[in-house]
């Protein structure tokens, strides 16, 4: 299955931030993600309540590799 995948420009709020990662609430109820702090591009230090924008995209399982039906 093959889609083409366009990245979505988000926006959340830091909820949590401890020694090695950084986590957000997307905007809109999407949920939450948690990312490592290496990932977080920012020249201020990261606290609570910091706004932040990223881009997502749906993701694609590429393992195993499938045999279409009627192959």
């Amino acid at each position: 299955m093959q889609y083409e995948l366009n990245p979505i420009l988000m926006e959340g709020k830091v909820v949590e931030v401890n020694d090695t990662a950084v986590k957000v609430d997307i905007q809109g109820r999407l949920g939450v993600i948690t990312v490592p702090k290496r990932w977080v591009l920012t020249d201020f230090p990261l606290q609570l309540g910091l706004k932040v924008e990223f881009y997502f995209s749906y993701l694609q399982v590429t393992e195993p590799k499938q045999v279409p039906h009627g192959a």
